[in-house]
């Protein structure tokens, strides 16, 4: 077949289902490329199933075409297409430990090894104390929390009812500072590292808490992001990009190329394209929510710690992960050596419910003030320009997100329904993790779980 009649039947498959072949193909290939590395190099799940069930969906007709690489032993997966070969660019993600898959972006595998890092080591939890202080796999008994519904909720919640596509991999629930229930599927366990998605902005704000109560941010400076001291943007505030309103150009559309994907599959240097975007309003016009929005807050953050993926690297497991035990969980970086906290983090669920459980008390773990109790209030209390989004936190504050649902709820929340809720009036913290494409099957699932849990405990609370 000549190259113009694979060309003419390329275009007709794209247009057919509403896709544009050359902005889409190139983000579809990367898309595949970096996924497809971390479910099955960071997150260790089987690559048939990886493929097949959660990137192949997710990319269509680009599966028709493509020509995948997955060298088990570099850990590297390449996506070309069998029209165009190496000719229409193909994309690259290198896995390395401590780092989890990067997407290099027309770059070689060197030029980011090139890059110093070094894992830490890990300290060790004790294996018999419970969680979320140990090891211990056991799941406690919490007097009048009726099991048999709880685990009745957590049947429905893995079903796959007609017509839908759920996919939920992960349930993990801890009520009173115990972990009563956990549930896993598709090949995950309480050890797989788990994508948070957007889940991973609020690790990002949390960080950002930290430098708040050191005192190297403040809130109502000017954002200290390179590269914008004495220009327009120095008029937006620290507190402008954690509420989401900084009056930057924003497209956050994950559905072919936009913004937010063009930064995250076809940028080798993310920081440099989410700051550079222009001013469009005035700060606090109004509330849009942006992935580019969190990684101008994570530029600032790697920025004040040193600089360097090695220094932020350590920033983040040291002040944060380890400090709340958690051990075995990363946030991803760029080709440039950015981490993008926006999007990347990846960890057990279970530890994915001690990010919940630290602010649900408070900010406190065992005898150390992790995070301020008036970073924990900020964090977690409504904008000036959202009630329903507070610090890099949604809310439930006025009820539109889970009617059925106490209001002093917040949650961490990601694309394809990860969730860590939090309902500090019932003492709960409920994680669901899984690959459900469907926003509205997203949110009825998560409804579902969430009634069901709180049916079973042992108080009843008005909202």
């Amino acid at each position: 077949m000549s190259t113009l009649i694979r060309f003419s039947a390329l275009y007709l498959m794209f247009g057919l289902t509403g896709c544009d072949l050359m902005d889409d193909l190139p983000i579809g290939k990367g898309y595949s490329a970096k996924h497809l590395c971390s479910f099955i190099f960071t997150s260790g799940l089987d690559e048939d199933l990886v493929r097949d069930t959660f990137i192949a969906p997710k990319v269509e007709p680009l599966p028709w075409i493509w020509d995948l690489a997955i060298d088990a032993e570099r850990k590297t997966v390449q996506v070309k297409d069998i029209i165009f070969g190496e000719g229409a660019g193909s994309a690259t993600a290198v896995y390395r430990p401590g780092k989890g898959c990067t997407l290099l972006v027309d770059q070689p595998v060197d030029a980011v090894n090139a890059l110093p890092f070094a894992p830490l080591t890990p300290p060790t939890l004790p294996a018999d104390e419970a969680w979320p202080y140990g090891a211990s796999n056991a799941l406690s008994r919490v007097p009048g929390v009726d099991i048999e519904r709880l685990q009745d909720t957590l049947d429905v919640t893995f079903s796959e009812p007609p017509g839908a596509t759920v996919l939920t991999t992960a349930v993990v629930v801890a009520y009173q500072g115990q972990l009563i229930a956990e549930r896993y599927a598709l090949g995950v366990t309480r050890e797989t590292l788990l994508p948070g998605w957007s889940m991973t902005k609020t690790i990002t704000g949390t960080l950002a808490g930290i430098l708040v109560d050191d005192g190297t941010f403040k809130l109502n400076a000017p954002a200290p992001v390179p590269g914008w001291s004495d220009t327009e943007k120095d008029s937006i505030t620290l507190q402008h990009l954690l509420h989401m309103s900084s009056g930057l150009e924003v497209n956050e559309d994950y559905s072919g190329f936009s913004d937010v994907t063009q930064m995250l599959y076809r940028e080798s240097d993310q920081y440099a394209y989410a700051v550079n975007q222009p001013v469009v309003m005035p700060p606090y016009t109004e509330f849009k929510y942006s992935t580019a929005e969190t990684n101008r807050l994570a530029a600032a953050i790697q920025s004040a710690v040193g600089g360097t993926q090695q220094a932020v690297y350590e920033f983040y497991q040291q002040r944060l992960f380890h400090a709340i035990n958690i051990i075995h969980a990363i946030i991803e970086f760029d080709a440039s050596g950015n981490f993008v906290g926006g999007a990347y983090g990846y960890m057990p669920a279970r530890d994915w419910a001690r990010i919940g459980q630290l602010y649900l008390q408070k900010g406190r773990w065992n005898d150390n003030q992790v995070l301020s109790e008036d970073w924990v209030s900020f964090a977690t209390s409504p904008s000036p320009v959202a009630k329903h989004y507070g610090a890099h936190m949604w809310l439930n504050s006025d009820g539109r997100r889970w009617p059925n649902v106490p209001y002093d709820a917040f949650a961490l929340v990601g694309h394809q329904g990860q969730r860590v809720v939090v309902i500090p009036s019932r003492e709960l913290v409920v994680v669901r993790t899984g690959v459900t494409e469907d926003r509205d099957l997203q949110n009825q699932v998560m409804n579902q779980l969430l009634e069901g849990i709180l049916s079973a405990l042992p108080q009843r609370h008005s909202l």
